[in-house]
């Protein structure tokens, strides 16, 4: 026994397909009034393969001719073998465990794979049932060749496959409606374009137009459907619809008539495609937005090239009005010059005279001439070695952080005689409480004498000298300086600081305040190298108006400056300064949050180039983080500055820039930065960079 039938369970009784027949096999007796010869001759002479084969062994009992021909062997060699021999190995325990399942009665086990003797494989449908065979338990078998029906139905699932992945690529569906709406079928990706379950689906036009069109688009989707179905002719439409989750898809749809054949009842039908055009029209709205931003970018630049043309025409002759006042200086720099000098030299020489007789009142009106004109010729001198010292950058501040009080207060003790022997109304609002400011302390008392001088000079008998401080908020502190002149003309006011430049004014005519035109010039250079900005705002025959504003200092800082902490003391490492001079909120706002991670990181926080060069003088920080673009200065024209400052050329500096972009080569860059870091960065780019920079012998 084989090992197939050991394993297989006892099997009941057999039936034979020949009711209430005895017979015991197709070679003896069929019935008691049948010949048994004419089955046999029947079994032969069938056009269909089949055979008979042992339910124990398996092995073939009978076969007929068509079998022998169609399968490739000889009847002797297929009764030698088994039904496994003309099977696919693979195929084989599927066939064992069929034969122990199949009904008794004439059954169909389904399509099969049988193998030819040359290796050739079919597909067959299997009907059989069971039967004796010369006394043991057999089965007949009847197998139709179906291998092209297999194949084509392969062959066609395939293509539809095939199709559904295209239209699902290419987010395409169909739909297939009938004369009177109706939707008779539609593809698989019909109900995931609209968003509902296949079971939840429109299932009329109209249905599809009230439910799922957008309600915006549906006069036009109707106007076109019915156009289409009254022309019978093919019909695009672009539409909106609108899921059931809210979302919004543009469909572009293709209606087209097709004529049905009678047996699917006739009539026309209409096959639509539908396709999900949101991709494409965001593209098309990124690709207008790209192409507005682009005209906009030209005209800015077009309007920048043009401001720059208009910049560089005022350069032009702002230059030329300076020459001409440079010439008119050195034509009456003489005067300038010799007039003290005649005063000093003049009553010197009367003095020096043996026995000169002159009593001594007449003695102190000599002495005061010679002393005012001495006061007057090295006030001329120092603007003139002022200006001389700023234009070759040799001028050096000492930026720190100042009590604002106390100098405010010096300046009113200063100049209060001066103002109340030319009858004035001073007023001095001094603050209360100590502001901190970013100044060189000399320099700045420089700058509001200057001020408060021309305030004084340029007044009208009996007018108003003010001077009071704004705090501008957290960033800056404004002092302004008001007097009652005659005020200034906007064409004066756009001449004001330029140098050599007293707006008309001369010592020959009817005004005859003393002055070279350099003092505006120093005091605004001074302002600008202490971060600070100043201007003017005047109106003729009312005053004016003249204002310094600098960076304001806090007073923690100012402490930190002057007193040693406790952890300093206790021989703690002392935080690192880090200044930032980025005009971004945001940004500032970031970088404060990712250094508030590093402890021995201290950060000081500059809104523009200006301001950056005022803190990075005052603090003395051992990285500066530097963004390019920035009012006031930007972050190469700051980078400038600070290189060519002994006390700030080595602090190494980290450009952080939104530019994706080094300088090309044929770009100035005046200053070398330390490393660069496009926006957006990440927070290890940041820190990995400072840690870099703080390095004893650091590689950019």
């Amino acid at each position: 026994m084989s090992a197939f039938h050991s394993s297989k369970p006892p099997r009941r009784p057999v039936r034979t397909t020949l009711r209430g027949a005895r017979s015991r096999d197709l070679g003896l007796r069929a019935s008691g009034h049948t010949d048994p010869r004419w089955y046999r001759q029947l079994f032969q002479a069938n056009p269909l393969p089949m055979w008979v084969y042992d339910l124990e062994t398996l092995r073939f009992l009978a076969v007929n001719e068509v079998a022998c021909q169609k399968y490739g062997y000889t009847r002797d060699e297929f009764l030698a073998m088994t039904i496994r021999d003309i099977r696919p190995p693979e195929d084989i325990g599927a066939v064992e465990q069929s034969v122990r399942l199949t009904p008794a009665q004439v059954f169909s086990s389904g399509v099969w794979r049988h193998r030819f003797k040359d290796g050739t494989i079919i597909f067959v449908l299997i009907t059989s049932h069971e039967l004796r065979y010369e006394g043991r338990p057999a089965r007949f078998v009847a197998p139709l060749d179906v291998t092209g029906r297999v194949r084509a139905e392969a062959a066609l699932q395939e293509s539809e496959a095939a199709l559904r992945r295209a239209q699902g690529m290419a987010k395409l569906s169909h739909v297939v409606s009938r004369p009177d709406g109706s939707f008779e079928r539609w593809s698989e990706t019909l109900p995931v374009l609209a968003g509902y379950a296949p079971q939840d689906m429109p299932v009329t036009t109209r249905d599809w137009m009230n439910r799922v069109v957008h309600p915006d688009d549906r006069a036009m989707y109707r106007s076109k459907s019915l156009a289409a179905a009254r022309n019978r002719c093919k019909v695009e439409i672009e539409y909106r619809i609108v899921r059931p989750d809210g979302a919004i898809v543009h469909i572009a749809q293709v209606n087209e008539p097709a004529e049905t054949s009678s047996l699917e009842g006739g009539g026309l039908r209409w096959f639509s495609t539908l396709q999900d055009m949101s991709a494409q029209k965001r593209i098309q709205a990124a690709i207008h937005d790209l192409n507005t931003r682009l005209e906009q970018r030209v005209a800015e630049r077009t309007a920048q090239l043009e401001a720059t043309n208009r910049d560089l025409v005022a350069a032009t002759r702002a230059a030329e009005r300076a020459n001409q006042a440079k010439s008119e200086f050195l034509s009456h720099m003489s005067h300038e010059l010799r007039t003290p000098l005649n005063a000093i030299l003049g009553f010197s020489q009367l003095l020096a005279q043996p026995g000169h007789g002159y009593d001594a009142d007449r003695q102190a009106v000599f002495n005061g001439h010679i002393h005012k004109a001495g006061e007057h010729l090295l006030k001329l001198i120092g603007d003139m070695l002022n200006l001389a010292q700023i234009e070759a950058g040799k001028l050096r501040l000492n930026l720190q952080l100042l009590p604002l009080k106390a100098l405010l207060s010096a300046c009113e003790a200063m100049v209060m005689p001066q103002a109340e022997s030319h009858g004035l109304r001073p007023r001095f609002d001094v603050p209360p409480e100590d502001l901190l400011v970013v100044a060189d302390g000399t320099r700045l008392k420089q700058v509001l004498l200057n001020l408060l001088s021309n305030a004084i000079k340029y007044n009208r008998p009996g007018g108003p000298l003010e001077l009071r401080v704004l705090p501008g908020g957290r960033e800056h502190v404004r002092i302004e300086v008001r007097d009652g002149g005659e005020g200034l003309t906007p064409a004066q006011v756009g001449q004001l600081f330029e140098a050599f430049n007293r707006l008309g004014r001369s010592r020959d005519g009817d005004d005859a305040a003393e002055g070279t035109g350099l003092g505006l010039v120093v005091t605004r250079h001074l302002v600008e190298q202490m971060g600070g900005r100043i201007g003017v705002d005047s109106q003729p025959g009312v005053g004016s108006c003249f204002w310094v504003e600098l960076a304001r200092g806090r007073a923690a800082d100012f402490d930190a400056g002057t007193e040693a902490s406790p952890d300093a003391a206790a021989g703690a490492p002392q935080a690192r300064t880090v200044l930032l001079v980025e005009d971004d909120p945001s940004s500032q706002e970031l970088v404060r949050t990712l250094l508030g991670t590093r402890p021995d990181l201290r950060l000081v926080i500059a809104s523009n180039g200006r301001e950056g060069i005022a803190l990075a003088l005052a603090h003395e920080p051992q990285v500066i983080l530097m963004d390019n673009r920035m009012p006031e200065l930007t972050g190469r024209q700051a980078l400038e500055l600070l290189g060519g400052d002994l006390r700030t050329a080595a602090i190494p500096v980290i450009a952080i820039s939104a530019a994706t972009q080094p300088p090309s080569a044929g770009e100035a860059e005046p200053f070398k930065a330390f490393r660069r870091i496009a926006k957006p960065f990440l927070k290890d780019d940041l820190l990995g960079a400072i840690d870099a920079a703080l390095l004893p012998h650091r590689e950019p």
